[in-house]
């Protein structure tokens, strides 16, 4: 499910909301048909919704430290025993394998996160949380200023996560990725839902634009009904 819209729009906002980084206002949060109360990330996490955020070097990584600790640190949990240490053995083969499976540029995982590029970055972030078991990932622009070859292995990635059954929820200004990506499509404009779009095969970038500029909107019914649905 991609949310696009323009910059202002309320795309971050409600993704930070389902990962309990926000505090919700009204509505609610339904997750395998029952209602959840994310009241923080802690909860988020907890019921496996992880959130990669669009600013990856403040809220995504802690660019001083070693790339093997950002990569560990999503797993910390498994990787600690019952008093609070950390099995080396176990962190280094799970960093060793997020490494090849996400195919990070580096001859060397101890040294910091900001020795890699930025495609090499992002690859981290995606290695980190999703080195624990997921069931709905949350990806704020993840290919926004990082080289093409990166973005293509993102992209295809996040293919291949859909097919293996995680909801991946994708915000997105890109009009090629959207039409790439979405398996269906909300548009949002100024802090609402303008359009839902169940199936983008026939929507064009002319039609998309109408709704990002506010120049057209689906009636707030058909939108809650095809929403519920």
């Amino acid at each position: 499910l991609v949310f696009s819209g323009l910059v202002g729009a309320g795309r971050t906002e409600v993704m930070m909301t389902l990962f309990g980084a926000m505090h919700r206002d009204a509505g609610e949060v339904i997750l395998n048909g029952k209602p959840l109360h994310v009241t923080s990330p802690h909860v988020a996490i907890s019921n496996k919704i992880v959130y990669i955020p669009e600013d990856r070097k403040k809220l995504g990584l802690d660019l001083r430290a070693k790339i093997s600790d950002n990569i560990a640190l999503g797993a910390l949990d498994m990787l600690c025993n019952k008093f609070g240490f950390v099995n080396q053995k176990a962190e280094q083969q799970l960093c060793q394998k997020q490494k090849q499976k996400f195919r990070i540029k580096t001859n060397d995982m101890s040294l910091p996160a900001n020795s890699l590029s930025g495609g090499n970055q992002q690859k981290v972030v995606l290695a980190k949380w999703l080195a624990r078991d997921v069931d709905v990932l949350i990806l704020d622009e993840p290919t926004r200023g990082i080289d093409v070859g990166a973005t293509e292995f993102i992209r295809k990635k996040l293919v291949e996560l859909s097919r293996s059954g995680i909801a991946v929820l994708l915000v997105s200004a890109d009009l090629n990725e959207v039409m790439e990506l979405s398996d269906s499509l909300i548009v949002m404009q100024g802090g609402h839902i303008a359009a839902y779009f169940e199936d983008t095969k026939e929507l064009t970038d002319d039609q998309m634009g109408e709704y990002m500029l506010g120049l057209k909107q689906q009636p707030a019914e058909q939108i809650r009904r095809v929403c519920h649905d």
